[in-house]
């Protein structure tokens, strides 16, 4: 079933590279977020890039940047994924995105067999974001355990 499925993005971008372009920031990031979730992750990968460059002062500056990692991980590319979520909690610290994306990087961090800084990113959340969801606690701790990392 897989080889059948390899051309299907390949031969789509010039439509959807169209399609993520309308001018309306708004209309621009759905877009790129929906092709996303329905893991068409180049097609989303490129729209979302697009959105930065032209939106660069947009509030959803760190929601795209935050679902570009998301759209790396999803395709294994832990190593573009991680810089994309230390920016978000980095550079865009204030966003609902923040924590999330924190959580995010000590996955990715892990993956890549960074296990030390895995730990510290994941143990810094807590100290970071002080009122992160329960979702993102629930993700830290099983994500500590993942990593075996030192209670």
């Amino acid at each position: 079933a897989r080889t059948g499925a390899i051309p299907v993005p390949a031969a789509r971008p010039a439509e959807s590279v169209a399609a993520t372009r309308t001018g309306d920031p708004s209309a621009d990031y759905e877009t790129a977020v929906e092709l996303y979730r329905s893991k068409q992750y180049e097609q989303a990968e490129m729209g979302l890039r697009q959105f930065i460059q032209s939106h660069p002062r947009d509030n959803r500056v760190a929601g795209a940047t935050y679902w570009l990692g998301e759209s790396y991980l999803a395709r294994g590319r832990n190593r573009e994924a991680a810089e994309q979520f230390l920016k978000v909690s980095t550079d865009y610290a204030r966003s609902s995105q923040a924590p999330d994306a924190m959580l995010k990087l000590g996955v990715t961090l892990n993956a890549l067999g960074a296990r030390e800084q895995a730990c510290a990113t994941l143990a810094e959340l807590d100290r970071k974001f002080p009122n992160a969801g329960s979702g993102v606690r629930q993700g830290v701790a099983r994500e500590q355990k993942r990593a075996r990392c030192a209670a």
